[in-house]
């Protein structure tokens, strides 16, 4: 165990968004997950959390959990307030696991910690198809992880973060990477990407070259369950060529487009006036949606066009849209 002395009873971390530039849904597995082959990157878009050792003055939910009494705020009630936030699934996760190894009351009490207080800062937008929720969870974890004098290794969190969710292993390797200035000391970070080829359920992540775009994220302002999408998929089969024997990372698909632009009228409207109004080299709707993805390399229309949103007649007063930079760019 690394017990090195802590130096802070608070740490806050950016928790980053990722995008898909591609997806493949390869099969239905007996379990009832599906494996995928998909390239992910972050983009320098996220929510903010503050970790701390010390009792809040406010918060909106409390559990106790292998003798740790684990606080949450948030300034968003869209997400959960209980133990259904991923965030604090997270935080769960890692004292669990370290509970297999040694006594958490002893070891909090060497690092002067007397709770675990996790304060969100939501921006992002909820039920997106960008992980939000994931990467909550992620940096929860890694901010944990890092409090407790970082038990574990990036590899060791990402293996514990897939029984947390599908996206969670890639969201703690990109966020390791993304706040690795604040994480010093933890086990495994210089193998830590913005990038990464994720296959599996999304346990399994390769780091890979970024591929640097800069980018203009649209919402419509509605949430797709990833859930739905998927069961539809299964009910339909039709709709999709499982046991694809070809994938090709570089190449701008998602399968899950496929359900969802059929299903919600405001994606596929979003979608098709993008494609019909901007200058942007690809278009892709990220993860089941139903954010819609517009990416560009020459920074000039990029710009451009942003810079024209602000007057087009075809933006729906309840889009939300955001320019950004993914994979590389500052």
């Amino acid at each position: 165990m690394n017990t090195r002395a802590i130096t802070a009873q608070a740490l806050e971390l950016n928790a980053y968004a990722k995008i898909n530039l591609s997806l493949y849904v390869l099969s239905r597995r007996s379990d009832g997950y599906h494996d995928i082959r998909s390239f992910m990157q972050g983009v320098n878009l996220c929510d903010t959390l503050k970790i701390e050792a010390n009792l809040p003055k406010n918060y909106s939910f409390r559990c106790f959990f292998v003798k740790t009494n684990i606080y949450l705020c948030a300034n968003n009630k869209k997400i959960p307030q209980s133990a259904d936030n991923l965030a604090v699934k997270g935080v769960v996760s890692v004292i669990e696991a370290v509970s297999d190894r040694e006594s958490v009351a002893e070891l909090m009490k060497s690092r002067g910690m007397e709770c675990i207080s996790i304060h969100i800062e939501k921006r992002l937008p909820v039920a997106a198809g960008i992980a939000g929720g994931s990467g909550n969870a992620a940096v929860a974890m890694l901010g944990v992880n890092s409090m407790l004098g970082n038990p574990f290794s990036l590899r060791e969190l990402m293996k514990i973060g897939v029984g947390v969710g599908a996206d969670v292993p890639f969201s703690l390797m990109m966020n390791a990477y993304m706040n690795k200035a604040l994480l010093y000391g933890l086990p495994g970070l210089a193998e830590a990407s913005s990038a990464a080829v994720v296959s599996g359920i999304g346990d399994v992540v390769e780091a890979a070259e970024p591929r640097p775009y800069h980018v203009i994220l649209f919402n419509p302002g509605i949430a797709v369950s990833t859930r739905e999408v998927y069961e539809a998929m299964d009910e339909e089969p039709d709709r999709i060529s499982y046991m694809r024997k070809k994938t090709d990372d570089h190449i701008f698909y998602n399968d899950l487009e496929l359900y969802t632009l059929a299903n919600y009228e405001e994606v596929r409207a979003l979608e098709e006036l993008i494609r019909k109004n901007l200058h942007a080299d690809e278009v892709l709707m990220s993860g089941s949606g139903p954010t819609v993805v517009a990416y560009y390399t020459d920074r000039t229309r990029f710009e451009a066009d942003y810079a024209d949103l602000g007057s087009a007649n075809w933006i729906e007063p309840t889009w939300r849209y955001w320019k950004t930079e993914s994979g590389g760019y500052n």
